[in-house]
């Protein structure tokens, strides 16, 4: 029998200010994919998390804020360039309902900015955040 890798389901976060700008962490050197590449908030799901819950606990693990998704907006799958064969990514529109975003987790988020849809078209994001914000029409 063959053994086949378990997907990894990721949840990525979507923050547009009143501005128009979104907000991007940049991954620590030491990730395992995509070192030092600016990327949305987020990661993977933990076992008996939702996707929701996931994307909550991950915003304030990584960038110290409590957010309320907005909505839910679509399934990426298997993700280019990255050390997983098998990924999904799930993004959601959020709003932060308290702190100001730092780099909380610094083994895994080195800093956090808002940029404009400008600067991130000429960007090269992590995973496949460029594509997300692209089919959403944010930059």
């Amino acid at each position: 029998m063959s053994h086949q890798q378990t997907a990894k389901v990721g949840a990525s976060i979507i923050f547009v200010n009143e501005q128009g700008q979104l907000l991007l962490m940049k991954r620590s050197k030491h990730c395992f994919t995509f070192p030092n590449h600016w990327g949305l908030v987020g990661g993977f799901i933990e076992p008996g998390e939702t996707p929701q819950e996931g994307a909550i606990r991950e915003a304030k693990e990584e960038i110290g804020v409590d957010i309320e998704i907005i909505k839910f907006v679509g399934r990426y799958y298997n993700t280019p360039h990255t050390n997983y064969k098998n990924t999904i990514a799930l993004p959601h529109y959020a709003k932060i309902v308290s702190g100001t975003p730092h780099t909380a987790q610094p083994e895994e988020c080195s800093d956090v900015k808002w940029f404009t849809p400008e600067d991130i078209r000429e960007m090269d994001l992590a995973y496949d955040h460029k594509q997300i914000l692209e089919d959403e029409g944010l930059i």
